[in-house]
């Protein structure tokens, strides 16, 4: 999680950085990866829906200045369907709720990496590996460490 450099920079701290780097590095890539890839989605979600909506505004002004015509009603009926699908997708797919999730992990898996590094809390003791092992398994787990 840290630059190689400050390990070569803080020699004192050089074994804990590689050991947290160890115990903490893979799952933390893994929560802030799924973050990500969940934060895009609900993203892309939220566009496609305003910009459904700024096209079904649209077409409800055609229809209003041509209420002769029966296309704009249709494309605005087959639309509004469509994006209730995809506004009802959303919200069972939970992106959002993932993303927050995942984001969470990945904070609570930087917390920890920094107390032990800093010798604090529970990390303060000599079982401290343990403890970050523990930690971890329990964030992995989507509970609070202990």
């Amino acid at each position: 999680m840290l630059d190689p450099a400050v390990a070569a920079d803080y020699p004192q701290l050089a074994a804990d950085i590689e050991l947290a780097d160890e115990i903490v590095g893979p799952e933390f890539a893994a929560s802030d990866h799924a973050a990500l890839v969940h934060q895009n989605r609900y993203r892309r979600q939220q566009v496609l829906i305003i910009l459904g909506t700024a096209v079904l505004t649209g077409l409800g002004g055609v229809q209003a200045v041509f209420p002769e015509e029966r296309w704009p009603g249709i494309l605005l009926a087959v639309l509004g369907l469509l994006l209730t699908f995809v506004g009802r997708a959303a919200g069972e797919l939970r992106a959002l709720d993932t993303f927050l999730d995942e984001r969470i992990k990945a904070e609570r898996l930087k917390s920890a990496y920094f107390r032990f590094l800093s010798r604090t809390g529970r990390y303060a003791k000599a079982d401290r590996v343990t403890r970050l092992r523990r930690a971890v398994v329990a964030v992995k787990r989507g509970e609070e460490p202990v």
